[in-house]
């Protein structure tokens, strides 16, 4: 017994010392997702498993120890998660605020025991309070935004895309699809999809459009993990001051029985669910009350440009709902070429303009009650396209 309790001491004590030693720390991340008028999600991930929160503030010029801060923890029926990859729900904030936040937490050095857990030592994770988030606001008096699309997994390029925003000039960052080009390892999944912009997202929101790049590798059912939305789903929608949004999601670019998907797709089910949605969605009073309606989708509706199964199944049965619903533009990629179609042009039966981004440039996009003002702008910061609609 007594040779028993010294080697359970010792392992004791190795554990505790290996506690004191190590210390909490975030490996991808964090960014931010579904952000609304009173919440949005912190998303990242840490190379151990870990027990953390987020502590979240006011912008008022006040220290974070001024007072005691709200802890907002990820639980499940009642028991906070201790886990390598993080998703944190804040809620009660309010409309069109600016917010500050900061991570904190503490390693697991060993849960063996269901009655007993040794941690590391408590510290703040994040270099310091991060700055510069802001809530939604469909009273706000315009919406703007940037995108990219089609990078696939090529970082200086993203890089240069997206190294002159700035948090203060933009609402939200939409990632319009293929970001990627498949995911065999959701790491390398989170380096190139948010890595590049990592500063930009730590307190932008971003959107993330899936394209079909992304639904292909052996690890393609953990990219969900990394993004939220209001409907835990690929398609949803959100409103920014005088503009509505709806997210769409092609699925794959060919039939469900081409022998590339190995016999695993099953793309027509899901994007029938996704089209019944869609029905009740554009019915929203938030979509049809504002002033002016974009659609993001990574596989556009267009006819005239040789178009593969899932274009095609856009065209016939997505598209007459967005012309009914007075759709005002639609924005996509897919193509790695500039396209801007003007409604019904070259036989199309779009009944509003379709733009679609090149993988080489960004859009710069914002939104007034009288105008939709679009820039297309190359990675030397220069403009190469204008578009606008007026009321």
């Amino acid at each position: 017994m007594n040779k028993f309790l010294t080697l359970f001491a010792a392992v004791l004590l190795s554990a505790l010392c290996l506690a004191q030693t190590k210390k909490a720390s975030i490996q991808y991340g964090p960014w931010i997702q579904n952000v609304t008028e009173n919440g949005f999600t912190v998303v990242f991930k840490t190379p151990e498993p870990t027990l953390a929160f987020v502590e979240v503030a006011p912008e008022d010029g006040t220290s974070m120890y001024n007072a005691e801060r709200p802890r907002f923890y990820e639980t499940i029926a009642g028991r906070r998660v201790n886990g390598t990859m993080h998703k944190i729900r804040i809620t009660g904030l309010q409309p069109g605020t600016a917010y500050r936040y900061r991570i904190i937490g503490k390693i697991t050095v060993d849960d063996s025991s269901a009655y007993g857990t040794v941690w590391g030592p408590q510290r703040l994770m994040t270099d310091e309070e991060i700055h510069g988030l802001r809530t939604l606001d469909t009273s706000a008096g315009e919406c703007r935004f940037s995108v990219v699309n089609d990078m696939h997994a090529h970082w200086d390029r993203y890089v240069s895309l997206t190294k002159s925003l700035k948090p203060e000039d933009m609402d939200f960052f939409i990632m319009n699809g293929d970001i990627v080009s498949y995911v065999n390892s959701i790491d390398t999944m989170m380096k190139y999809t948010f890595g590049p912009a990592r500063e930009l997202l730590r307190s932008v929101p971003s959107i993330y459009v899936r394209g079909n790049h992304e639904s292909r590798g052996r690890e393609f059912d953990k990219v969900p993990g990394l993004f939220d939305s209001p409907t835990g789903e690929f398609f949803f929608q959100f409103r920014q001051g005088p503009c509505a949004f709806i997210v769409l999601d092609g699925g794959e670019d060919k039939p469900d029985s081409s022998g590339e998907y190995s016999g695993t797709a099953d793309y027509d089910s899901y994007r029938n669910a996704e089209l019944q949605w869609l029905k009740d969605a554009v019915k929203d009073p938030q979509f049809v009350s504002a002033p002016w309606r974009i659609v993001f989708i990574h596989i556009p509706t267009i006819s005239h440009i040789t178009p593969w199964y899932a274009q095609q199944w856009l065209c016939d049965n997505v598209l007459p709902v967005l012309n009914d619903a007075g759709v005002d533009m639609m924005i996509s990629g897919h193509h790695h070429k500039y396209i801007y179609t003007a409604p019904g042009q070259d036989g199309n039966k779009n009944a509003f303009p379709i733009l679609i981004n090149s993988h080489l440039d960004r859009l710069d996009c914002k939104v007034t009650p009288e105008r939709i003002s679009i820039s297309v702008v190359n990675a030397d910061g220069k403009e190469i396209h204008a578009h606008s609609l007026t009321r």
